[in-house]
């Protein structure tokens, strides 16, 4: 037991002197570290202040520099206003000058120089050239005549007009709202490439603009009249069991051909087989649906536009017309609507036969 105790004291002894002296060295180690810091701080700080007296100093120095520049290039200016407002009274001088000469003046000023450059670079004269090409003739001004038909007497090529067959009388915008051409579906039903043609909305549906579609459809007449005049193939198509009996009739009265039934997705694209020989396909398909009735767009488009066939289609708000070479927008599903656009293309392509007798140049 004493010998424990003599054991056991002297430890505990150094467990509190080395406790002691933790704490001691803790502090002073804490004190040296703040006062590091300190130090070390308010040098940073010096650091920090110079570099901002620098970026100041190196600023000012710059804005000096630019203001210099500055007050050289109004100096600049100023040295070169007169010569500015000398060239400005010049140009005002030209183009008075130019302005005061009459239309006379100015061809007579083109045939001397004309003059001049044959006798500067001995220029043979000759008869074409000095009665054609050469020499301008003065000619009183007339007001503008549109080409016509009607207005030449002599045989003219149809394409040297932007109407020959005469298809704007055909139709007006009231003829295209009383058949209800402007009505189209509910908003929901909206293709994005529709929206350039609508007007808005009325009660949740949609409302063509009446404008554009009587331009589009001026176009796709006029198209499907040359066609017709050159003797193409024109076919009608349609897939709505509705007006199947419609275009069926007009495509007879016509002249052409209709298919307003159930489409053969090989007919176009693999015609040879089908038919069990070489056929002529369309020059030009009338789509007066481009959908089917399941409302997904007609296999003729796609196989139209894989085979370079040109179409005229009537899209409605629910299509798209990016692969229609003339769209016409407007509505594919009223009969009365139907009936109109069936009556405008008969009497474009008769036109355009009438006018086949007529040999053009």
């Amino acid at each position: 037991m004493e010998y424990e105790a003599v054991v056991k004291g002297p430890i505990k002894f150094k467990q509190t002197v080395d406790s002691d002296i933790k704490k001691y060295c803790n502090f002073h180690f804490g004190y040296v570290a703040s006062l590091l810091t300190l130090l070390f701080g308010r040098k940073k700080k010096k650091k920090n202040k110079e570099k901002v007296k620098e970026v100041d100093s190196s600023k000012s120095s710059e804005q000096t520099q630019n203001s210099q520049r500055r007050k050289t290039a109004i100096v600049k200016t100023k040295a070169q206003l007169k010569f500015e407002q000398m060239k400005e009274e010049q140009l005002k001088k030209r183009i008075l000058e130019k302005a005061s000469k009459t239309h006379k003046q100015r061809v007579e000023e083109f045939n001397r120089h004309l003059d001049n450059l044959t006798e500067h670079f001995d220029i043979p004269k000759s008869r074409h050239i000095a009665s054609s090409s050469r020499r301008l003739e003065v000619s009183v001004a007339q007001p503008a005549i549109l080409k016509t038909p009607e207005n030449i007497t002599d045989q003219a090529n149809p394409l040297d007009f932007p109407d020959y067959f005469g298809v704007r009388k055909l139709f007006t915008v009231k003829d295209l709202f009383d058949a209800r051409v402007h009505l189209g579906h509910r908003e929901g039903t909206l293709d994005p490439n529709m929206k350039p043609y609508l007007f808005g909305s009325r009660l949740g549906h949609l409302i063509f603009d009446l404008d554009v579609t009587a331009e589009h459809l001026q176009d796709a007449l006029n198209f499907t009249a040359h066609i017709a005049h050159r003797g193409g193939i024109i076919l009608f198509v349609s897939h709505n069991p509705k007006h199947t009996l419609t275009i069926e009739k007009t495509a007879a009265e016509a002249g052409e051909y209709a298919h307003a039934r159930e489409w053969n997705s090989f007919l176009f694209t693999n015609s040879e087989k089908i038919y069990q020989g070489v056929t002529r396909l369309p020059d030009l398909l009338i789509l007066l649906s481009t959908l089917n009735p399941l409302m997904q767009e007609h296999t003729a488009v796609r196989d139209a536009a894989k085979l370079c066939i040109p179409t005229v289609g009537i899209v409605d708000t629910n299509s798209n017309p990016n692969l229609i070479t003339y769209p016409v927008p407007g509505n594919d599903d009223s009969p009365s609507s139907i009936e109109l656009y069936c009556k405008l293309f008969k009497e474009a392509i008769l036109l355009g036969k009438s006018k086949r007798s007529q040999p053009s140049l």
